[in-house]
This record gives structure tokens, C-alpha cells and sequence, in this order.
């Protein structure tokens, strides 16, 4: 008795027709037909150039700090501000490195003892 094979009823079933195809677009981008599901959309405009220049914020506030032609208040201000990111609080380290610097400081005195000569051997291993 034959075992396998194609089998009526089996396999994947036939797909529907496809989807219709997109609406027709004008010159400007604009899809023109009103049975559209989304509407009318138009052509995506072309990206402003970024006013950004290649700076991050901190490099910025540190050329204004540096800057002598500026007025000093504003020179002052940018330096306030860019002092924590250049600079660290003497506290700010945070729990995990302080108990990291006091347990480095504890280390030494309780470091592990050397091991015992052997006397017998005369310092040989036996």
C-alpha cells in the first residue's frame, strides 16, 4: 500500500486577486483619486539644511567662555554652565566608588599573610 504523496485537499489555498494598484499622481505629488483611502497626499518636501553646526553644547558654551570679545557676564554664565560637565563635585562620585576607594584603603592592612617556609626541607618542597 502506497503511503505519501499529493493528497486532494492539501497544501495552500489560492490567494485572492491582488490589491488594487496606487491612484494616479499629479505632477506636484498629489494623489488624485477621491476613493483614496488616505486622502490626498502631498509630495514630501525637500529636508531644510540643518542650522546646526558640527558643535556639541558643551564645545559651544566653552568657545563663548573663551571668547574675549564677548561681554564678561556672558562669559561668566557659559562657564557656570559648562563647569559640571567638565568638572565633577568632590561628592558626586557615588556610592559604589566610595566604597570602592574605602575598601582599597582597607585592603592593605588586612592583605593575606605569606605561607609558611618549610623548615624541615630547608625551603624545598618535599
Amino acid at each position: 500500500m502506497p503511503r505519501g504523496g499529493a493528497r486532494p485537499g492539501a497544501g495552500r489555498k489560492p490567494t485572492k486577486a491582488p490589491a488594487a494598484s496606487a491612484p494616479p499622481v499629479t505632477k506636484d505629488g498629489v494623489k488624485t483619486d477621491p476613493k483614496w483611502p488616505f486622502g490626498q497626499l502631498p509630495k514630501p518636501e525637500a529636508p531644510a539644511e540643518p542650522m546646526l553646526s558640527e558643535q556639541s553644547p558643551l564645545e559651544y558654551m566653552l568657545e563663548v567662555m573663551r571668547d574675549t570679545a564677548l561681554d564678561p557676564r556672558m562669559r561668566i554664565q557659559a562657564a557656570s554652565l559648562a563647569a559640571p560637565y567638565v568638572h565633577a563635585k568632590k561628592g558626586e562620585g557615588g556610592k559604589k566608588e566610595q566604597q570602592a576607594d574605602a575598601a582599597k584603603k582597607v585592603a592593605s592592612r588586612f592583605s593575606a599573610a605569606a605561607p609558611p617556609r618549610l623548615a624541615a626541607a630547608g625551603g624545598k618542597k618535599v
